[in-house]
């Protein structure tokens, strides 16, 4: 069917565009909890839970994510991977 076509070729576009749009390195709780949608204090809880996705400790008080890191939780969350 040419509209089941359309449909991929179009979803394939889309997901080109959003990983170009995407941004890429490291961010800090701020970042990473506004990136998934979370407020601070809830992905703070889901750590102190052993819950939430992957981070690195860059001092004594701060923590680093990884932008793939977030893409990757966020999609286990929505039951992509």
């Amino acid at each position: 069917m040419p509209e089941t076509k359309l449909i991929e070729e179009l979803r394939a576009r889309l997901a080109r565009l959003e990983s170009a749009t995407r941004p890429r390195g490291r961010t800090n709780m701020v970042g990473a909890a506004r990136y998934i949608g979370k407020s601070e204090e809830t992905l703070r809880k889901m750590h102190k839970r052993g819950e939430g996705p992957p981070r690195n400790r860059i001092a004594k008080r701060f923590w680093s994510y990884s932008y793939d890191d977030l893409d990757a939780w966020l999609a286990s969350e929505r039951g992509d991977a």
